[in-house]
């Protein structure tokens, strides 16, 4: 590693704890039964993003960020694969919306310096994406709002709750394709951009409404 990547790998390592810590905190899980998976998939994730970040494949960035997230939640939080894709699609639309927001407030409000900002810096993005983290993750904590059913226990689900749930699920599934391709807009297709991020915005606000749906249900 050299001296000129020091900051880029600090920022990651700075960055991604909160992106686990906001992930189990919409869930009401404690942050404390994970602070080794958390450390572990810190360790994972801080120097994938970087080096990806510096690489020929950054238009990726929003396929294989994901899916080394998507391995974390499963294989060190243990994690079933659907309550990861639910988990994921939240955390990352979410981070997405903060960092694009205040790029857009960078640029302006000009769309074209808006993307230029959004392809070439990340360092005070990493810093202003960490601080909302952590204050959304200790807003959750003391309101003690967020979505309970899912658990790292297994408990058995009632009928009444299946149809919802496979909604919740299908929907959770379908964004991921339009999520993955952000990147690829950003990168190569700037003029599908808007319209990318919509089509995941909306699905995201669906798998919301299912989220809430679902939880009523408990």
């Amino acid at each position: 590693m050299a001296i000129e990547q020091i900051p880029d790998y600090f920022i990651h390592f700075l960055a991604w704890p909160t992106f686990f810590m906001l992930a189990l905190a919409l869930f009401r899980i404690r942050l404390k039964q994970y602070v080794i998976p958390i450390i572990v998939s810190t360790c994972i994730m801080a120097p994938t993003a970087a080096l990806l970040q510096s690489s020929e494949l950054i238009y990726l960035i929003t396929i294989i960020q994901p899916l080394v997230f998507l391995f974390c939640l499963m294989t060190v939080f243990h994690f079933k694969f659907i309550h990861s894709i639910i988990m994921i699609g939240l955390v990352f639309i979410y981070d997405a919306f903060v960092e694009y927001g205040y790029n857009i407030v960078v640029a302006q409000f000009n769309y074209e310096q808006f993307m230029l900002i959004t392809q070439n810096e990340y360092i005070m993005q990493g810093f202003w994406v960490t601080f909302i983290n952590c204050l959304t993750v200790y807003i959750l904590t003391k309101s003690r709002w967020g979505f309970t059913f899912i658990s790292p226990r297994s408990s058995k689900i009632r009928s009444e709750t299946l149809i919802i749930q496979s909604k919740l699920y299908v929907s959770a599934m379908i964004f991921i394709f339009p999520f993955s391709m952000i990147g690829l807009c950003i990168f190569l297709w700037k003029e599908m951009f808007l319209v990318v991020l919509s089509v995941a915005s909306l699905l995201i606000a669906i798998v919301l409404h299912y989220c809430y749906k679902r939880e009523l249900l408990d």
